[in-house]
């Protein structure tokens, strides 16, 4: 009988707390007054489903505002997990044939905050973003596995793929000859 190995690494949010709140403020807004506004309406079996349906939406979304981002390893098979409160909720199989190497690209991004404007109209956020990426041994095909923000996240990424799936981290280098 085949041991069923699993062992997970859960990393940061999803989304910024400033996606996070337009998430649920921008979007979960109409749904609220949907909501509202049904549970003011005289109560029938249709309006009894509506209100079901738009409340389950709003809670919906509210969890996919404070998802976290994983890798997951099962039975020695790369995956990338979507989790709700340490639940995996979603997850996609990362095809590492004819991956050998990982890299880690370091880039500078900015993020407009636009709801913010009143004195500096164009008020943004400039931070470090670290792609890890898979890589064949001439570092000449590249795959983006995750995008990480925090440094000690990529450091903990690295460690648990250099482990779980014998991947070599190197410094990103392409050789083509």
């Amino acid at each position: 009988m085949k041991k069923n190995t699993t062992s997970n690494l859960l990393l940061e949010n999803r989304f910024t707390s400033h996606q996070q709140t337009h998430i649920i403020l921008s979007i979960g807004a109409p749904l609220l007054i949907i909501i509202f506004k049904l549970s003011q309406s005289t109560p029938s079996f249709y309006v009894h489903l509506q209100l079901f349906g738009f409340s389950l939406l709003y809670i919906v979304l509210f969890c996919l505002a404070f998802t976290k981002r994983g890798l997951i390893n099962i039975n020695n098979n790369l995956y990338r997990g979507l989790y709700f409160r340490k639940q995996l909720i979603l997850k996609k199989k990362i095809d590492i044939t004819n991956k050998t190497k990982i890299a880690v690209l370091k880039f500078k991004r900015r993020q407009k905050m636009a709801w913010f404007s009143a004195a500096r109209p164009d008020l943004d956020t400039i931070y470090n973003h670290f792609d890890i990426t898979l890589l064949n041994d001439k570092h000449t095909v590249k795959e983006k596995l995750i995008s990480l923000e925090k440094e000690k996240f990529v450091d903990l990424s690295i460690e648990f793929l250099e482990q779980n799936f014998c991947l070599v981290y190197e410094q990103y280098s392409p050789d083509f000859s």
